[in-house]
């Protein structure tokens, strides 16, 4: 451990909505709660029961603090879906250790002023029942900016993005409900931007196109995809198929590129499927794929390389990503993720690509192995043609299927 901080990067010029900077690499928050807790696990508490004397999550707030204070990883994404409000409220409870009263003389305190902390969350995905899962109205849209504004207790949230928007029972309300709330949310100085997130790229590009066509106006300042910047899938950067103004078909990224949307990502592991342990039972990747993960764990063991850490340092190296979100449970975590960002510490992603970018961050053994990793002859994804990952939209379909079926039993 270096105990250097996490290189900040510059990222938005032309939009005065968002930050001029970001680090590196931002501290996704759904580890802050028992979202991803294993059935057996003695961490499971509620919105309603949580408290900032439990053990755990006394820990959990010790690793933002570490995160934000020693590691200068200053921005932190949350939502009302991550533990179903409990990870909103432990980052309350830190953000309460973190930012300084105002008027109070910072000096003589090691405290930041709001001003110095991105902190972002969501509308759309709420519950656990599946029920009251989604609810894309204009009141419940306001509420949970509300809501979250309370339990952050922080005076405003820097981007607030419509989550999963993809399974939304249509477009129209999203339209009609959702970005109304949205832009008065943003309009009563609740947020200062606006952002997307969701799997399907495709989904996205219709939801950015339509908006803007409804409003007259680039809505969505923002675009947060994830699992689409990774080794075993790049279709962010490589699949041409979004009908432009400036190209019958563009990338994503070119479509953000050119409509002033500037763009982040997550999930550089692909929740889980580039890790040496493997992916949760619940992962929505076709079986294909994931036996095309454990071959390339293997390959990097048998290399003497970790999957993981070549995985995170191939997604932080894409200059046109603003910022990688990475979970990360407690300090060590934390660390691990530092010491790979301080790699690219001297880099200058304004003028340089990502191959130069890579070839100052990874050994020479790294870069030989992620050179295999990626061959389209012979690596372990090169036979996957469309299974390199999964399908959004059908996934969405499936859980309205559940819904109206258990509406009908009842």
């Amino acid at each position: 451990m270096c105990n250097n901080k996490v290189p900040q990067r510059s990222y938005s010029e032309k939009n005065t909505n968002l930050p001029k900077q970001l680090p590196l690499v931002g501290l996704g928050c759904s580890s802050f709660s028992s979202f991803f807790s294993s059935e057996d696990s003695d961490d499971e508490f509620t919105v309603e029961t949580v408290s900032r004397e439990l053990p755990v999550v006394i820990g959990w707030i010790q690793t933002i603090q570490h995160a934000v204070l020693n590691r200068g990883i200053n921005l932190l994404d949350t939502a009302p879906w991550y533990g179903h409000g409990v990870s909103e409220t432990v980052v309350g409870y830190a953000l309460d250790t973190i930012l300084s009263d105002e008027g109070c003389d910072q000096a003589q305190q090691r405290k930041l002023a709001r001003s110095d902390l991105i902190i972002n969350t969501k509308v759309g995905r709420y519950e656990a029942d599946v029920l009251k899962q989604f609810d894309f109205s204009y009141e419940i849209t306001i509420k949970s900016v509300q809501r979250s504004l309370e339990r952050m207790n922080c005076s405003y949230i820097d981007v607030i993005q419509l989550h999963d928007p993809e399974f939304a029972p249509s477009i129209s309300i999203l339209l009609k409900e959702t970005i109304p709330a949205l832009l008065e949310c943003k309009r009563r100085g609740w947020a200062r931007a606006l952002g997307l997130t969701g799997y399907p790229l495709d989904v996205q590009h219709e939801i950015l196109v339509k908006a803007a066509s409804e409003f007259n106006t680039i809505v969505f300042d923002q675009s947060l995809v994830y699992c689409h910047n990774n080794i075993h899938d790049n279709s962010l950067f490589s699949e041409y198929c979004f009908p432009s103004e400036r190209a019958a078909t563009d990338t994503f990224a070119g479509f953000c590129q050119h409509s002033n949307i500037n763009l982040m990502a997550a999930a550089p592991l692909s929740m889980g499927l580039l890790t040496h342990s493997g992916p949760p039972a619940w992962h929505p990747a076709p079986t294909v794929l994931k036996e095309a993960c454990v071959k390339a764990s293997k390959f990097c063991a048998s290399e003497g390389v970790n999957l993981s850490s070549l995985a995170i340092l191939y997604s932080l190296s894409h200059p046109s990503i603003g910022c990688t979100l990475l979970g990360m449970k407690d300090e060590k975590e934390v660390d691990v993720a530092a010491d790979l960002a301080s790699r690219f510490s001297t880099v200058n992603f304004d003028k340089e690509s990502q191959d130069s970018i890579l070839d100052q961050a990874l050994t020479r053994k790294e870069k030989d192995v992620l050179e295999k990793l990626l061959d389209k002859t012979d690596g372990p994804f090169a036979q996957l043609k469309e299974d390199y990952r999964w399908d959004g939209r059908k996934a969405a379909r499936t859980f309205w299927e559940l819904v109206d079926g258990m509406k009908q039993k009842s």
